[in-house]
């Protein structure tokens, strides 16, 4: 599973939610504008909304390193640039993917 945030910005405009706060995500850095709500979804505005609580559910089945649909580094940096991921999550995972690949590559 590939999050391509930069394509959906090509024709939506993304909003997490975290810890039950809304936030309108830029287009060029990820960065995050807390809102007070979620505009309507129309032909003329459509909106991607990601909440944490969802992903959470999932962590563990796409960190997990044996998991050949795992996320990619670039996906789990992008987690982490949104909120998703903690920094220490992410530290964790790519060391665990960087072991991960050089095991393999020793085989």
């Amino acid at each position: 599973m590939e999050m391509q945030f930069h394509r959906f910005f090509n024709t939506h405009t993304i909003y997490v939610i975290i810890n039950e706060k809304i936030y309108k995500l830029n287009r060029k850095d990820l960065s995050r504008e807390e809102v007070n709500e979620l505009p309507k979804n129309s032909m003329e505005n459509p909106i991607m909304v990601l909440n944490k609580c969802q992903f959470d559910m999932a962590k563990v089945y796409l960190l997990n390193i044996q998991n050949p649909f795992r996320i990619s580094l670039y996906t789990a940096e992008l987690y982490n640039k949104i909120g998703f991921l903690s920094d220490d999550e992410l530290e964790i995972y790519k060391n665990e993917l960087e072991q991960f690949e050089h095991d393999s590559f020793m085989l």
